[in-house]
Order: structure tokens, then sequence, then C-alpha cells
């Protein structure tokens, strides 16, 4: 079973904060490390993970 599924997401937000936890740590190792690019994407990749979120859970 996955930890993390979109549907998760939705419903808590205990595992939410845990899931972009993680996204901001390899962001911040990605950026430490020189993968300038890579940590360019991953943010990106965060950031329309938590617009798509927001759209259902506040619409």
């Amino acid at each position: 079973m996955q930890k993390f599924t979109f549907e998760k997401l939705v419903k808590s937000e205990k595992l939410r904060n845990e899931f972009f936890d993680h996204y901001d740590w390899l962001i911040r190792i990605a950026k430490e490390k020189g993968f300038i690019d890579a940590a360019l994407a991953l943010a990106k990749a965060k950031k329309r993970v938590q617009d798509e979120l927001n759209l259902i859970i506040y619409y």
C-alpha cells in the first residue's frame, strides 16, 4: 500500500504536511548538491500538487 496517494493527501492535513516536508527536503538537498535544474523541477512539481490539492480541498 502506498503511503501517499492523492486521495489520502486530500483527506489528511497531517499526511499533507509530511508529504510536503519530504518535498522540501528533496528541494533543499538538490540545491545544496548543486542540482539547480532538479531543484527547480521539484519546486514546480510541488507547486502543481499544492495547487491541485487546494482546488479539491477548498472548492
